[in-house]
């Protein structure tokens, strides 16, 4: 039998869609992966995210806010391994501008300290921050999935930040 261009361009076409059909016939079974969309959102926690006390050894434990006490330079002096610190008004802002972010509950703590967590509705950020005696305020912990109804307290406690109890 001899072949002439066009049985061969005839061949090469049925192999061709016969390639085609197989490999759509394989993509079309892939599912995408899809969220839980049942499952509420959920902050995103130290453990997962790891915070910035977590750089300063495994001696001090989450609650212990002092480390942040010892930092000196802040705002644009700080080093790019710090922590970040500035006067609580300007950290405010900050967050108010950058993140959409408001004050949902302030926690005073003892020596004219305090522990604050701000949130955003629209962004579904949080940050806890922590302000000193000497009124500069350092990011402590932050995350995602905050909503409307989450209880802010609840969540500094969950964080180790206020007491449990």
């Amino acid at each position: 039998m001899t072949m002439n261009h066009r049985t061969i361009a005839l061949s090469a076409t049925a192999i061709s869609l016969a390639v085609l059909g197989t490999v759509g016939v394989a993509f079309s079974s892939i599912q995408p992966e899809q969220p839980d969309v049942l499952a509420p959102p959920r902050a995103e926690t130290a453990e997962m995210l790891g915070r910035p006390m977590d750089d300063h050894g495994p001696a001090i434990s989450y609650g212990d806010l002092s480390v942040f006490d010892a930092i000196s330079e802040i705002g644009p002096d700080q080093g790019y391994d710090q922590p970040y610190c500035d006067h609580h008004a300007a950290l405010g802002t900050r967050l108010s501008e950058d993140f959409g972010e408001n004050a949902r509950v302030k926690s005073p703590l003892p020596g004219n300290r305090s522990i604050a967590l701000w949130a955003s509705d629209e962004m579904g950020t949080w940050t806890a921050l922590y302000t000193r005696a000497d009124g500069v305020a350092c990011v402590v912990s932050s995350g995602i999935g905050w909503q409307s109804s989450t209880n802010p307290v609840a969540l500094l406690k969950s964080e180790g930040l206020l007491n449990a109890g």
